[in-house]
């Protein structure tokens, strides 16, 4: 079983090889698109065909099945820009062991955009269970109602006092509605969210991580953390970037392990997590995790 949190420079096929099979809680990445989007360094672009990025696609999903535990979920951000991750979607739908539960809708309105269309500001998590049940912590992810009452069973009971209190007072009724109506009708907890969330990333913020091209919401992240995991538990990226999905997990309690191939990327994404967290120390692979690593490079 995996233990404590660390980020390691690898290329991901490389790096799972070294994880034991159903030793993460979750699998939350942000894989290459291929669509070209990489700020010039061609990490996006770096398959001929669509064919050989999806072949890749399935080394690599394969081995994320094989690590997550079952009931468990497998979150993978992806786009419809292009018809690609339609195909990525079926191809992984197609695996028996995991079943669609749901996509989430990332929204937000910054950035550049085109004068001749429709914006295109959205991006999707696909989530696929390993097995037809599911971790889901809802006391984690609830909101705050736009609507903080029943409105129907107070209408309900409004009536039933009425008809059997013909004869009560405005202020009568209202002092039943507070004693006896309210506490059964107004909603004692937050709402679930629905799958379409909006939130900007803002360059004024201190989470804003200007020098990666892809880097996905924290806030976002978050929730996807607190809902599909509990406190403790180990979350799994092996297209780690920027750092968010560590930055996430330990702000939500909950360990991270991951890869990133990138020297560049995996260096600030070290000096990004430790800006966001000074007290945090456990930044590399324990020593029996590393040399089993080394010992399959």
């Amino acid at each position: 079983m995996v233990e404590g949190s660390y980020l390691i420079q690898s290329d991901c096929l490389e790096y799972l090889k070294t994880l034991e099979d159903d030793s993460v809680d979750l699998v939350l990445t942000d894989p290459p698109y291929f669509i070209g989007f990489d700020g010039g360094k061609g990490w996006d672009s770096q398959w001929k065909t669509e064919e050989e990025y999806l072949a890749w696609c399935a080394d690599w999903t394969l081995e994320c099945i094989r690590v997550l535990k079952p009931n468990r979920m497998l979150v993978v951000w992806g786009t419809l820009k292009t018809e690609t991750f339609i195909k990525y979607k079926l191809q992984t739908s197609a695996d028996a062991r995991l079943t669609p539960q749901n996509e989430i809708i990332w929204s937000y309105n910054w950035g550049g955009r085109s004068q001749d269309n429709f914006v295109r500001k959205h991006e999707y998590a696909w989530c696929w269970s390993k097995g037809k049940k599911f971790l889901f912590n809802d006391a984690e992810i609830r909101i705050e109602r736009k609507v903080k009452k029943n409105m129907n069973l107070e209408k309900k009971l409004l009536k039933e006092f009425k008809d059997n209190n013909p004869n009560a007072t405005k202020k009568e009724i209202a002092k039943h509605k507070e004693e006896h109506i309210d506490p059964k009708t107004l909603f004692a907890q937050g709402t679930i969210p629905t799958c379409i969330w909006e939130k900007n990333n803002h360059t004024t913020s201190k989470d804003f991580c200007g020098w990666h091209p892809t880097t996905k919401n924290l806030d976002v992240l978050e929730r996807l953390i607190r809902g599909y995991t509990n406190p403790g538990d180990t979350v799994l990226d092996i297209f780690m970037g920027s750092g968010s999905t560590a930055i996430a997990a330990e702000r939500c309690g909950r360990n991270y392990i991951g890869c990133e191939r990138d020297g560049e990327y995996y260096t600030k994404s070290l000096e990004r997590i430790r800006d966001q967290n000074p007290l945090f120390q456990a930044m590399e692979p324990t020593h029996m995790e590393l040399e089993t690593f080394m010992q399959l490079m």
